[in-house]
This record gives structure tokens, sequence and C-alpha cells, in this order.
């Protein structure tokens, strides 16, 4: 499950979409609840800078 939220989160993020956005996503998607504080962290772990 790991490996899905992160590669969507990284999908989400080159598409130029806010943290809200993804964590919405997540919530539809996969039925997942993550904050946006996680969220972040893990964009952090990725080295992603958008």
């Amino acid at each position: 499950m790991n490996c899905l939220i992160n590669n969507a989160i990284d999908f989400n993020l080159k598409k130029g979409r806010k943290i809200e956005v993804i964590n919405r996503y997540l919530r539809m998607k996969y039925r997942v609840q993550i904050d946006n504080f996680s969220i972040a962290k893990r964009m952090q772990s990725l080295n992603v800078q958008y």
C-alpha cells in the first residue's frame, strides 16, 4: 500500500495538484485516511520539489 500512496502522490504533484486534492483522491480511490502533514512528509522522503 505504501507504493500505491507514494505513486499517487508523485503522479498528482507532477500534474500540479494541491495536497488537499491529493488527500481527497486517496480517500475516494483507495479509502485511506491520511492527513496533509503526512503527505508533506512523504513528499520530503521522495525528495519531490514541486
